[in-house]
């Protein structure tokens, strides 16, 4: 049914408009030939964009009942010469798909004669747009009167309007395939939404199993959404211990001064993804925005983009862009590999960001192990290089592997990341970490970072590292307690900051940080630790070595670096004799990992032991141990201080400066 006010006889859709009186398809203004059948065709389905309309409705529609024709290859032609027309394609279509055994349905952006709603489903009343997404991404729905029954809650009228719109999208995308954004409304806000919380994107695949899937959805536009200039994302850490609470949105804007809150859920019916996004205003509790994705498993990196992007023009931002000016061939390469992934691979890739989330030596074995399969599929997979890297990069800090052997392959994967896409932030991040511990290159390390743009939730912060090693200690507070403040309810944000502290020597603020954490999360080896370092440098022996202890001498497993740095504060303390038992247990352990010999060196240091020091920081030094890079993280050497040897190391690394 055409429901076009009178008068009313051109369709505009896209770059396109289709003329009914003139019966002419014009695209920017210019007259495209179009088959009569074609023509009527076209005319049907723009005049109910969005719903399926059967091949029985055209067959009644085009051929009367005493035409003698082969429908079916009349149809066909017919809507084959349609897509010509239209420059599209049965396989991946913009305006025209296909619904397997039932018939075609419009799809592309409308924006010109209004047809009536999608029944199945409420629309929010027509607002003044603030901005909308690229318009030729958008199927604008009609308004409907904005009155409703003052008996339903807000909230519960949104639950109803969400899972409504989602069942519908999802049953037809799920028949058609179709890749796109297939519903979008926007409302005005009451003002610029700056600061957002993402909540853990729904699962409504139907299967648990699926978990991992989604939960990557959401990490995925949250990182993305947090590289716009202006708009401060909470961390999915605390996202995720929110999502259970069943606090109310502006409970959870007024606990984490958000003004924005993003809701969405993921459906997946084989290689068919559904993801409908809502952004709510915090103050309010009235959805500002709302829109529906569908694509298919290989464009999902592509449509997460999409979705950040568009959440930032809803909020009142510019668009999400990339921190870096790419080149002309790298946005070929990326356009050719990163818009289309291999499903395969993708999954191979989701479960190796699954298994690095367990933050132990095995998980990362068993990431890398999964992302090499994925790279493996997909050479030119320019993301899981990233994470290949970055995931490589772990065991500088624990594992049976030497800095060399770490090195060569973390950084192979890394410059092979950026070889396809020069604009990925990890992969410029992970470089950076690479010249600064590795290399000692401190200014190409500061530029990757700096290119890198955010701060990731993938180690300790290079930017903040970047800043104390040049004294820039208030810069370097200010960046850390940002972070916490976006990540509220994580340990290690707070251990990062207590670093920040010690490092800038106030050392009472640390330790204050660091006791609010512990009474938080009791007995946290990390937290134990950098309180111990903070000890040690108020030369409060004692205490440090409590601290020290408990994160050393942990009964399932052993970490080379701390019970170095107990050895340490034993060897200060004048607790030789258990300095020395440290050396030995350090000793047995370098036959099944890597130990570093820079705490050895610093253990002999603070026993006076000149000669095996100054030998062991040597071969620290040959190793290209990380510690170098985190000097600063330690306390000085005193016995070998004044050695030209040593004097020579200090100058080579370039911590003299």
């Amino acid at each position: 049914m055409d429901t076009h006010s009178p008068g009313a006889h051109v369709y505009r859709f896209g770059a396109f408009d289709l003329d009914t009186r003139s019966r002419e398809l014009r695209r920017h203004g210019l007259r495209i030939r179009l088959p009569d059948q074609s023509f009527q065709i076209l005319t049907l389905l723009l005049s109910r964009p969005g719903e399926v309309m059967s091949r029985e409705e055209l067959k009644r529609a085009l051929w009367t009942a005493d035409t003698f024709v082969d429908f079916e290859a009349g149809l066909n032609s017919a809507v084959r010469k349609l897509r010509e027309a239209l420059d599209d394609a049965a396989d991946n279509p913009r305006f025209v798909a296909t619904v397997p055994r039932h018939g075609y349905r419009f799809i592309g952006p409308f924006t010109g004669l209004t047809p009536e709603p999608i029944a199945g489903h409420e629309v929010l009343p027509e607002q003044p747009a603030l901005a909308a997404p690229p318009a030729r991404d958008l199927a604008e729905q009609p308004a409907v009167p904005s009155s409703m029954p003052s008996a339903i809650h807000p909230r519960r009228t949104r639950v109803i309007d969400w899972r409504a719109l989602a069942l519908l999208v999802i049953a037809v995308v799920g028949i058609i395939g179709v890749a796109g954004v297939v519903y979008s409304r926007t409302a005005a806000p009451r003002d610029p939404i700056g600061s957002i919380l993402v909540l853990p994107f729904d699962n409504l695949t139907g299967d648990a199993g699926q978990g991992y899937f989604v939960d990557s959805v959401t990490e995925a536009v949250t990182a993305q959404l947090a590289h716009v200039d202006g708009i401060d994302v909470i961390s999915s850490r605390t996202a995720r211990q929110y999502k259970q609470t069943g606090k109310s949105i502006p409970e959870m804007g007024k606990e984490l001064d958000v003004e924005g809150v993003v809701e969405a859920t993921v459906a997946r019916s084989e290689e068919s993804v559904t993801v409908t996004v809502k952004l709510i205003d915090t103050a309010t509790d009235r959805t500002v925005w709302t829109s529906v994705y569908a694509t298919d498993v290989s464009g999902v990196l592509a449509k997460q983009q999409e979705i950040a992007s568009d959440l930032a023009v809803a909020s009142g931002r510019p668009a999400a862009r990339a921190q870096t000016q790419p080149s002309a061939s790298s946005r070929e390469r990326r356009a050719a590999a990163t818009r289309r992934i291999n499903p395969a691979a993708y999954d191979a890739y989701l479960r190796g960001r699954g298994a690095m989330g367990l933050e132990r030596h095995e998980g990362f074995s068993r990431a890398v192990a999964y992302f090499e399969q994925a790279v493996t599929l997909q050479p030119d997979f320019a993301e899981a290089h990233a994470v290949l890297a970055l995931t490589q990069l772990q065991f500088l800090f624990g594992g049976p592997y030497t800095p060399h052997q770490v090195i060569s392959k973390a950084e192979a994967a890394a410059r092979h990341a950026l070889e396809i896409d020069d604009t990925l932030p990890m992969a410029h991040r992970v470089l950076g970490r690479i010249l600064h511990l590795y290399y000692w290159r401190w200014d190409d390390g500061d530029e990757e970072t700096a290119r890198g743009a955010m701060e990731g939730d993938d180690g300790p912060s290079p930017i903040t590292g970047s800043l104390i090693r040049n004294g820039r200690f208030g810069e370097a507070v200010a960046v850390a307690e940002r972070r916490k403040r976006l990540d509220p309810l994580s340990v290690q944000a707070r251990i990062w900051l207590a670093g920040v502290w010690t490092a800038a020597g106030q050392y009472d603020r640390a330790l204050e940080e660091l006791g609010g954490t512990l009474e938080k999360s009791p007995g946290n080896v990390r937290v134990h630790y950098q309180r111990g370092q903070t000890l040690v440098a108020m030369k409060r022996l004692d205490a440090a070595i409590r601290d020290l202890e408990i994160a050393g001498r942990q009964p399932t497993g052993h970490n080379s670096r701390m019970e170095a740095y107990l050895g340490y504060a034993y060897a200060a303390a004048g607790r030789t004799q258990d300095a020395r038992k440290v050396l030995a247990e350090l000793e047995l352990h370098r036959k099944d990992q890597y130990v570093s010999w820079f705490g050895i060196g610093l253990i002999h240091d603070a026993l006076g032991e000149k000669a095996p020091a100054l030998a062991a920081v040597q071969r620290a030094f040959e190793d290209r141990a990380v510690e170098f890079a985190l000097a600063k993280q330690y306390p000085p050497f005193r016995t070998i201080a004044s050695d030209p040897a040593y004097l020579s190391i200090v100058r080579q690394v370039g911590l003299a400066r």
